[in-house]
C-alpha cells in the first residue's frame, strides 16, 4: 500500500514461507485498520516504512494513523517500523494480538544516523508471544550503518502495557538510542517473560519508566532464616 489512506485490511490468511516474504507493508500510507490476519510468512508480518532517505526527505508524508489488533503472528518478526522512515512513522496501534508459532521478534523498531525522520507515538496493548530472539527491540543503530552521518532519528513517545512471552532467548526489552538523539520517554507496564537470556539493554535513553515488570521469572516472597544459615553466619 503506497501512498494509500482509508484502508482495511481484515480477515486474510497468509500461507507465503520463502525467504523474504514480508506480509503488509504500508508506506507513505495513513488512516489504515490492519485486524484479524493470521501471518505466516518468510521475513516480517507486518513492517511499516516511509522512504529510504532522499526519498523519504523530499516526500514529506508520514506513515501514520495505524491500527494492528486481533491479529495472530508467525515468520520472522511480528510488527517492524523501518528501517526506511525517513519521512515519519506516528501514531500506531498495537494491540490484542497473539502468536500462532514461531517469531525472531515480537516487536522491533529500527533506524539509524542515514534515515533521519521519527518513529512516535506508538502504542503496544495486551500482545503474547510464545519463543522469540528479543520480545521488544528498538535500535537507533540498525545494521551498524550511519555511524559517521549525522541524520539522526527522533525515536519518542512509546508506550508498551500487558505484554508477555514464555521465553527471549536473547533478550526481552533492547533500546538503543544514539548519543546525539537519546531515545526518551517511554514507559512499560506489566511485561512479563517467563524466560530471558538478559532482562533489559538499554543505552542513550532518557525518561524510561518501568513498571510491574518481571523479566526472567518473578521472585516470590523472600524465606526466612533456617538454622543452616546461622550455623554458617555463626562459623564466619
Amino acid at each position: 500500500m503506497l501512498k494509500s489512506e482509508n484502508i482495511i485490511c481484515r480477515n486474510i490468511r497468509y500461507d507465503a514461507k520463502l525467504v523474504n516474504n514480508d506480509g503488509i507493508d504500508p508506506e507513505y500510507t495513513r488512516n489504515l485498520l490492519i485486524e484479524n490476519i493470521e501471518f505466516n510468512n518468510g521475513d516480517d508480518n507486518v513492517a511499516i516504512k516511509c522512504g529510504r532517505d532522499n526519498d523519504g526527505w523530499n516526500t514529506n508524508r508520514p506513515s501514520e494513523n495505524i491500527i494492528i489488533r486481533n491479529c495472530k503472528f508467525k515468520g520472522l518478526h511480528g510488527v517492524v517500523l523501518g528501517s526506511e522512515m525517513s519521512s515519519g512513522v506516528q501514531n500506531i496501534f498495537i494491540e490484542n494480538c497473539t502468536y500462532g508459532g514461531y517469531c525472531k521478534r515480537g516487536i522491533y523498531m529500527k533506524t539509524n544516523p542515514d534515515r533521519g525522520g521519527f518513529l512516535r507515538n506508538i502504542y503496544v496493548n495486551n500482545c503474547q508471544f510464545g519463543e522469540v530472539e528479543d520480545l521488544f527491540y528498538v535500535t537507533s543503530m540498525y545494521a551498524g550503518e550511519g555511524m559517521d552521518n549525522n541524520h539522526y532519528s527522533e525515536v519518542c513517545n512509546i508506550y508498551v502495557k500487558d505484554i508477555s512471552c514464555k521465553k527471549a532467548s536473547a533478550a526481552a526489552i533492547v533500546l538503543q538510542g544514539t548519543l546525539a538523539k537519546p531515545i526518551h520517554h517511554v514507559t512499560f507496564e506489566n511485561v512479563n517473560v517467563d524466560k530471558a537470556g538478559i532482562g533489559l539493554s538499554f543505552s542513550n535513553t532518557e525518561t524510561i519508566s518501568i513498571k510491574n515488570c518481571n523479566l526472567g521469572g518473578y521472585v516470590g516472597i523472600p524465606s526466612t532464616a533456617s538454622q543452616k544459615d546461622n550455623l554458617f553466619n555463626k562459623d564466619k
